[in-house]
């Protein structure tokens, strides 16, 4: 039969054990969420791209000597769109690291607690 500060510890144990589990599975829905984000950025500009290329007139290079100007002619909406969809996509990115940095973070501390209470 199990001592009072047995059954004390176990139950600790099985306690740390769940709330791991649910930190774990909240943290993969965020990183997959994110990778999906990413990914549909990227789906999304590969879609929209030809439609703005095909805009573009072939034969006529007047304007763009100030090709990388955002005010000049009509090439400034692809810019913007490119802007804006490499800002999104680096958030994305950003994110994503920071998640699996905190992730890594959380996993070093509770193998330290774990080895600290003997658990596990």
């Amino acid at each position: 039969m199990r001592s009072h500060e047995e059954r004390v510890a176990e139950a600790k144990r099985r306690i740390a054990k769940i709330e791991r589990e649910k930190r774990r599975r909240r943290n993969t829905i965020t990183v997959a969420s994110a990778v999906a984000a990413c990914f549909v950025l990227i789906v999304g500009a590969s879609i929209v791209m030809p439609g703005i290329v095909a805009n573009i007139q072939t034969g006529d290079y007047s304007g763009f000597e100030t090709a990388a100007s955002m005010y000049g002619g009509g090439a400034a909406l692809g810019y913007i769109v490119i802007g804006l969809l490499a800002f999104l996509l680096g958030v994305c990115v950003t994110v994503l690291c920071f998640r699996l940095r905190q992730m890594n973070r959380e996993d070093g501390q509770d193998r330290e607690s774990e080895d600290a209470h003997g658990t596990d």
